[in-house]
């Protein structure tokens, strides 16, 4: 039996509501998927044609997308400081990961560990504030 696919207009406009939800522009959307902005813009009514690289990425910053949701219980405030705050365990922001090859499935591995773990349910998302000069310092702190 095939596995059936999502219509291709339906991801793409699943994918600009999770994108806008986190605060992101078309811009910083079209440098996640690795295309240009223009390009995404042209694609909006009828999406990217299914097994396509934009596609798959599409597809698994969905599915990243629906797991932050759970963490934050449906906060969008939340859901857009953690998204786009520097984590300690992934070396940069969330978004900054998931403009890497495999970054948007290192994001969503890191949400599947918080949600499993139990003490990930009471502060999943907390953010570790500090400015970027402040990080080395820091971890250098912490280090040692």
């Amino acid at each position: 039996m095939k596995r059936s696919l999502f219509p291709t207009s339906v991801v793409t406009k699943a994918f600009t509501w999770a994108y806008q939800e986190l605060g992101l522009n078309i811009k910083q959307a079209s440098e996640i998927l690795g295309i240009s902005p223009s390009s995404l813009a042209q694609t909006t009514l009828l999406g990217f044609e299914s097994g396509t690289a934009e596609y798959r990425k599409q597809l698994a910053f969905i599915r990243m997308y629906h797991l932050l949701i759970s963490l934050s219980e449906g906060d969008s405030e939340q859901m857009k400081v953690w998204f786009s705050s520097y984590n300690v365990t992934l070396e940069k922001s969330p978004y900054e990961m998931c403009k890497e090859y495999d970054g948007i499935e290192r994001v969503a591995d890191q949400l599947r560990r918080l949600k499993q773990s139990e003490s990930g349910r009471q502060s999943a998302l907390a953010v570790i504030e500090f400015s970027q000069s402040d990080q080395h310092s820091k971890l250098r702190t912490l280090l040692h």
